[in-house]
């Protein structure tokens, strides 16, 4: 069992992020929140500004501003489940949200060691497991337009994203070959943590 680790995955859409995270909350015992899961939330509940932000997000296929995320994020971190821990299902996606993300931390109490798993693999592969393979996902969201939209936003900033993780002291950043079997890189995730 892990404690006070903060783990997260970036990563192209379908490289496995959400599955991964919720097979490692299994394993390690550390709580899993998603983002996706808090703005869906927001977005079919919230009647405010905050809610129309959310559904904007959604029907275009577009990032909140990294500032308005981190700000729903931290109203999560500071609820005591996350006191010792937690893998992140979905953070560090834009250039402001990697740069801004210890402060929040800093601003919640919630400053641990993190480890940044980059799931690495080809454009073609996330169409390939999202809309075009025999075994494709297919979502309402997962159209040929919609998933270029968020691979687009995916790799805007990527490389500085990147270096800023690998400056923050504290944190270490793996990468990890996503265009291996889901059970093979989950092996390879355990294995960073002594794990297998």
């Amino acid at each position: 069992m892990l404690k006070n680790e903060i783990i997260t995955f970036i990563g192209p859409e379908g490289s496995g992020k959400t599955t991964l995270s919720k097979k490692l909350e299994g394993v390690i015992d550390l709580p899993c929140i998603t983002t996706g899961d808090i703005l869906r939330d927001l977005a079919m509940n919230d009647p405010g500004q905050l809610g129309e932000e959310c559904r904007a997000m959604f029907a275009t296929s577009i990032y909140l501003p990294g500032e308005k995320f981190l700000e729903v994020l931290a109203s999560r971190l500071i609820k005591p489940d996350l006191a010792h821990g937690l893998i992140l299902d979905g953070g560090l996606r834009t250039l402001e949200e990697t740069k801004g993300f210890h402060e929040m931390l800093q601003r919640v109490k919630r400053v641990m060691p993190m480890t940044i798993f980059h799931l690495v693999m080809p454009d073609s592969m996330s169409f390939e497991r999202l809309v075009t393979g025999e075994k494709a996902r297919k979502r309402d969201f997962d159209t040929l337009e919609g998933v270029a939209g968020r691979l687009a936003e995916f790799h805007n900033q990527l490389e500085e994203r990147l270096e800023t993780i690998r400056r923050q002291e504290g944190w270490r950043l793996i990468e990890i070959d996503a265009t291996l079997t889901l059970e093979k890189v989950f092996e390879n995730v355990l294995a960073e943590f002594g794990l297998g």
